[in-house]
């Protein structure tokens, strides 16, 4: 079984750099093209209609502000499905940094992330679940605000397969993986006190109230 923390290899992240993503606007680059001679923080979601990574998303744009991080650093969200969804996640999610999308899932099998559904059971939650209810809360909360704000992004291929889970990912300047996190089920993004503590950014604590702004 893959270590979950596994550094990824200097010819997976070779084999990454030509793979393409799209941005908000549906233009094309490589991954290459985004990272290469900076030292990034990668958030990897779920699906755009995802209640979890959509709080993920909006806790971490809060939590770790682009001014928060060290000098030199960026930080991008990437995800699934296609570029359609985009500006509609910035808007829903108010995050500070770029959306990206990768919707060949390249990245994510170079990557090997996870595709399943499962939840994470008994485990303990998360932080950045805490203030979000329970499963049915969550699903609801989802297809509300994805099936009346954007029912054109429905289909599977324009907001990204269910099952593909994400992770968190750190590269530095050097091209070498100092970090990464594979998601081994749907709720199981690093929590954000410790992906700060390990690009050495400032964490700021939220509210109970910030932490449960989607759930409305």
């Amino acid at each position: 079984m893959l270590d979950p923390d596994r550094p990824l290899t200097p010819e997976e992240i070779e084999q990454a750099y030509k793979v393409e993503i799209v941005d908000k606007e549906g233009n094309k680059q490589t991954f290459q093209d985004l990272i290469k001679g900076k030292k990034v923080v990668l958030i990897f979601i779920r699906h755009f209609w995802c209640t979890n990574c959509q709080a993920y998303t909006f806790q971490f744009g809060k939590s770790i502000p682009p001014s928060s991080l060290p000098e030199g650093t960026e930080a991008y969200i990437i995800g699934c499905g296609s570029a359609s969804p985009i500006p509609s996640y910035l808007s829903r999610t108010s995050s500070p940094y770029p959306i990206y999308s990768c919707p060949s899932l390249d990245l994510h099998r170079i990557f090997q992330f996870t595709r399943t559904l499962k939840g994470s059971g008994s485990n303990a939650k998360k932080t950045y679940m805490s203030e979000l209810g329970g499963g049915f809360s969550r699903t609801w909360t989802s297809l509300k605000h994805g099936l009346l704000n954007s029912p054109g992004h429905g289909l599977e291929s324009v907001r990204g397969p269910n099952d593909q889970n994400g992770g968190e990912v750190v590269i530095e300047k050097d091209g070498t993986c100092s970090y990464i996190h594979r998601m081994q089920n749907t709720e199981d993004h690093t929590d954000l006190d410790e992906l700060a503590k390990m690009v050495g950014a400032e964490y700021i604590p939220l509210s109970a109230k910030d932490k449960s702004f989607l759930i409305n």
